[in-house]
């Protein structure tokens, strides 16, 4: 009674061609990069040689969030143009895996498809959350435009 390796070699084949093909922590000089599942565009550049932000820091940022159709559903305070400051490790996860790829004085525009987003639950608005515009509707893929000011380590 004989056992296949055909389906061991296929998942290891598939791993290895993930591994090689999974972006380093820093961009490369391309305007638009795609992850597994995830997009940003590179509208503005920092300075380059700068730290990242850890999924354990607090980052201080300039961003609208928009539907597909365009519509505002969050920003940050005073509809984008003030700061908001927030530990990376509580928001969606397209949100953190993305931002800790940036600097501070990059801007990018994330594109994150809705299961790493807010997925099949959506997010009710809800005037407990000032950032927060308007309802999001279940399964809805989100586009953020993000500007990297600062991040600092998480306060305990």
């Amino acid at each position: 009674m004989g056992h296949s390796n055909h389906g061991f070699f296929l998942a290891a084949s598939l791993l290895c061609a993930f591994a090689e093909a999974r972006p380093a922590l820093t961009p490369p000089t391309a305007r638009t990069i795609s992850l597994p599942g995830l997009r940003y565009d590179i509208l503005r550049s920092g300075p380059t040689g700068g730290a990242h932000p850890a999924r354990s820091d607090s980052v201080t940022i300039h961003y609208v969030g928009t539907l597909p159709d365009g519509r505002v559903f969050s920003t940050s305070a005073q509809d984008g143009v003030g700061l908001s400051i927030f530990p990376v490790r509580l928001v969606i996860p397209g949100f953190s895996a993305l931002v800790q790829l940036m600097r501070p004085g990059d801007h990018w525009r994330f594109r994150i498809p809705a299961y790493l987003g807010y997925g099949a639950a959506g997010k009710v608005w809800s005037p407990a959350e000032p950032n927060l515009k308007r309802t999001i509707p279940p399964n809805t893929d989100l586009i953020f435009d993000v500007a990297l000011v600062s991040f600092a380590p998480t306060p305990p």
